[in-house]
């Protein structure tokens, strides 16, 4: 959890260098296509959490379904509901508020953090632990890291080795395999070997998507890291062959990496794509986005190719037309290759078609488009969202609120709205004093 912002960010530097507080770039990470998606939530709330730290002013509230504030704008950070709970921070103090307003802080500890399970991450004297809602230790602080327990295991790092626990604090792998802090996703679990010993001083990276060891201050030393998938059982259901895996099936197909090119193998392990490509997505409509040659298309599970390998960007087929880039130009296909709508405009990663819509970006603003690529709400905007069925939350002169289908401002105005989670929405205002 401590190197979670860095770790995270090296990854997807080029996109997030903005992150902070902004709303929309936050909720662009639901979009990436190879994060499995609750995960991708998971990882999304820490690093608003880490973000918290940059004391921008703001205040975070709630209002429920109808706009009316529920939980007024008193906390320095305010995660998403979940389970009944958000995660806030009170004058410099973590905790958490209810469903019902009422709150509890843990003065004790310097951060706490809970994400869908019944215990929270919690640090004390650079030490980490996990309590329940009352403050009561579970399980001690005797980890020098840990994240957040997901789907009942949480990563720790103790004596300089990542390992996993369960909600009784009991480890589940032993030590003689290598494991990092990615939780544990349908209770399987990414593992390392190597055949080398590795030098606790040495720091763990990824180069060109395989997994090093470098030593800190001194010639780089190298040593190659071969990645498998174990369950909780200790049963190995992918042996250790692979530079880097996804660590997760997705409707039966996992992303592979070997010598800098992927593929995909099935849950035996037996190979359904072979590793040619130089980047693939997971499986969506049974059709995968790859690259190869520098350029985009799609592939079937046959590995016979659907679309050309003929764009600089593409996104997969939603609501029967899927988004190009060519020149930097977006614009839509049918199935068929077809173009349906011309490239005209900018990139963004939001873009699919959703009940009929599609948002587009030109010269650094916002609107919407039908299937006919006729503009249906004008590209006026700062910032925008996707429908998601009458709605759209949208950013114009530094203030965010929703739209219907027509342009029509509905529901709360502030300086930062956030998606609807459970039954309160999280807002966000500058200057507002505790009442």
């Amino acid at each position: 959890m401590k190197k979670i912002v860095a770790l995270f960010l090296l990854a997807i530097n080029s996109i997030f260098s903005q992150l902070g507080n902004n709303v929309f770039l936050m909720e662009s990470m639901h979009a990436f296509p190879n994060i499995e998606h609750d995960s991708n939530t998971y990882y999304n709330d820490l690093m608003q959490r880490g973000f918290s730290s940059l004391k921008d002013s703001l205040k975070y509230g709630f209002v429920d379904s109808n706009g009316k504030i529920v939980i007024p704008s008193h906390y320095e950070y305010a995660s998403d509901f979940y389970n009944g709970k958000s995660n806030i921070i009170s004058n410099n103090i973590p905790g958490l508020v209810f469903s019902n307003s009422k709150r509890k802080l843990y003065p004790e500890y310097t951060m706490t953090f809970w994400y869908k399970d019944d215990l929270g991450l919690a640090t004390k004297d650079d030490q980490s632990g996990f309590i329940n809602t009352n403050g009561d230790i579970v399980v001690p602080f005797e980890y020098e890291d840990a994240f957040p327990f997901y789907k009942g295991y949480a990563p720790v790092k103790k004596n300089g080795k990542w390992n996993y626990i369960n909600l009784n604090g009991e480890k589940i792998f032993n030590d003689s395999l290598i494991f990092s802090y990615r939780p544990i996703i349908d209770k399987k679990a990414i593992f390392m070997i190597d055949t080398l010993k590795v030098e606790t001083e040495k720091k763990l990276i990824s180069e060109n998507g395989s997994r090093t060891f470098i030593e800190s201050g001194y010639k780089i030393e190298k040593i190659q890291l071969k990645e498998g998938l174990i369950d909780v059982s200790g049963d190995v259901l992918l042996h250790p062959l692979y530079d880097e895996i996804s660590g997760y099936f997705h409707n039966g197909y996992m992303r592979i990496r070997n010598n800098g090119m992927m593929g995909i193998v099935d849950k035996k392990g037996n190979p359904v794509i072979p590793i040619i490509y130089e980047d693939i997505s997971d499986i969506k409509k049974d059709l995968f986005l790859a690259k190869s040659k520098d350029k985009w298309g799609m592939i079937n599970i046959k590995n016979q190719i659907i679309i050309p390998f003929e764009y600089d960007k593409i996104r997969h087929f939603k609501e029967e037309l899927a988004q190009i880039s060519v020149k930097g130009s977006v614009g839509y296909i049918d199935k068929g290759n077809r173009i349906v709508i011309e490239p005209k405009y900018d990139f963004n990663l939001l873009g699919d078609f959703n009940d009929g819509l599609a948002l587009v970006k030109k010269n650094k603003k916002y609107g919407y488009i039908n299937k006919k690529g006729e503009i249906i709400i004008p590209i006026v905007y700062n910032n925008g969202l996707p429908f998601d069925k009458k709605y759209a939350l949208v950013d114009k002169d530094g203030m965010n609120y929703t739209i219907n289908r027509k342009g029509e401002r509905k529901g709360i105005t502030k300086q930062h709205v956030w998606l609807k989670f459970e039954e309160f929405r999280r807002f966000a205002e500058k200057n507002s004093k505790f009442k």
